[in-house]
């Protein structure tokens, strides 16, 4: 994951409200449109994807880089327009149940998006979440995760109680410092176990697989789903019709992620994908 700038949500309220002279009205141009996103690969495709699809349309949109909290409480607001952010019913449930009566929720625009922990495919012999017990020692009685407050980090630690691992912390990083964990020991061939989900580029450039989860701890897969503001949802029905057209799945989205990972400029990258997917594209914004 390349290094992108993290606002925070009070920063974020204080240029909205030095731009416009109060938090209510903020880019609430029909034609101008705010987008919500967070720092995972998949939510930075594909806000790019949009991103490039509505100025082509003749809207001027704003990124704004927020955690997953900020997202939620930005939207709620109306202060964020649109976030593709949302996983539900089980990963974002905690945000889902404060600000549900604040928010839309849209159409998904990816199913079964999975969570879990993974392990390289060399370790033969831990492929359930109980096997971990017995490897606790080989991985220093860690688990690598991401960012602190992220909802996966929850669900992992979770996890570790319902599953008696006492031996085992979670290590709180980010997304790119657990790939870079991942990297490492993968290319040793060292046991590690890292928080994982996809869509993730992860799994084309590592042989990793999850683990077992027979208590159903990190839940059944979720739906990544479309995210408004009740302002947007009643000025904008045109965006959002479009938007609830948009159906992505795993082989549409593995070559976007990779390309937005491997490029020094993600927004391109996500452009050249818009490009040469014109055709698909078109028939998500019929009228």
């Amino acid at each position: 994951m390349k290094k992108l700038l993290l606002i925070s949500m009070t920063c974020f309220l204080l240029v909205i409200t030095s731009a416009c002279g109060n938090g209510n009205g903020a880019f609430k141009d029909k034609k101008t449109i705010t987008i919500g996103m967070n720092n995972y690969t998949e939510n930075i495709a594909y806000t790019y994807v949009w991103k490039h699809i509505l100025e082509d349309r003749g809207y001027k949109v704003r990124t704004v880089f927020l955690e997953k909290a900020g997202v939620w409480v930005g939207t709620a607001n109306d202060d964020i327009d649109i976030s593709f952010a949302p996983w539900l019913p089980t990963t974002d449930a905690p945000f889902y149940k404060k600000y549900k009566d604040q928010v839309n929720i849209e159409d998904p625009w990816l199913k079964n998006a999975r969570l879990g922990f993974a392990v390289p495919a060399y370790m033969k012999d831990v492929n359930t979440t109980e096997d971990l017990a017995k490897v606790a020692s080989d991985v220093d009685n860690k688990v690598i995760g991401i960012d602190p407050g992220s909802s996966i980090n929850g669900l992992a630690e979770q996890a570790l109680k319902d599953y008696n691992l006492k031996s085992y912390t979670l290590v709180k990083s980010s997304e790119a410092a657990m790939l870079s964990e991942l990297r490492k020991a993968y290319d040793a061939k060292k046991p590690i176990v890292v928080t994982m989900w996809n869509p993730h580029w992860a799994f084309a450039d590592f042989d990793i697989k999850y683990l077992k989860d027979p208590k159903n701890s990190f839940g059944d897969p979720d739906n990544i789903y479309t995210m408004t503001s009740k302002e947007f949802k009643k000025t904008n029905p045109q965006v959002i019709k479009w938007m609830n057209n948009a159906q992505m799945n795993d082989k549409l989205i593995s070559p976007l992620l990779s390309q937005v990972e491997k490029s020094s400029n993600p927004e391109e990258a996500a452009q050249e994908w818009v490009k040469k997917h014109k055709k698909l594209v078109d028939s998500w914004t019929k009228d």
